[in-house]
């Protein structure tokens, strides 16, 4: 399968409105966590709620990340997941790989990073999934914003998998 011209490749959409709430986000060190009212809790769950559709909808359907390759260099990959959430297809050029994802244990992003043994250098700019049998694929964000908003969304359907038991329920 031939890919699409760079400009014409779909890319992860990050909503406008998204903030990194991580460990290692902006955040000044003494901010600390703020209570919310149960309205505004209702409205912050909806609101994920629809962000985390809306990046299952995109991987449906396919988009384009930049796949950090052993050398640091990155190279287009076209990601996409199965109507199940079980499997990521993942397709650089004319390989493609695909990964069950009740076989990925972790989601390491920023600061996580460093916990790694790996020898591909990444940046904070980089989230990373590990799977059981050791293996690794990283991809690199434009920013941290893109790449906290990869690692939170793609946590929801690996942990519901898991919760499930591997069987999609």
């Amino acid at each position: 399968m031939e890919f699409p011209p760079a400009g014409e490749r779909k890319a992860l959409q990050v909503p406008p409105d998204f903030s990194i709430r991580s460990v290692d986000s902006n955040a000044s060190p003494g901010a600390g966590y703020i209570s919310l009212s149960e309205e505004q809790k209702a409205r912050e769950m909806t609101k994920l709620q629809h962000m985390i559709r809306d990046f299952v909808m995109e991987f449906l359907q396919g988009v384009f990340l930049d796949a950090v390759l052993e050398d640091g260099s990155v190279v287009p990959c076209r990601c996409v997941m199965d109507s199940k959430l079980s499997v990521l297809m993942l397709q650089v050029h004319a390989t493609t790989r695909t990964v069950d994802l009740t076989s990925i244990q972790e989601i390491c992003s920023g600061k996580e990073l460093k916990d790694l043994q790996v020898t591909t250098p990444l940046d904070d700019h980089c989230v990373t999934l590990v799977m059981a049998d050791d293996r690794c694929v990283s991809f690199k964000f434009p920013d941290r914003q893109g790449r906290e908003h990869f690692a939170t969304c793609m946590k929801v359907p690996v942990e519901q998998r898991e919760l499930n038991g591997g069987d999609g329920r």
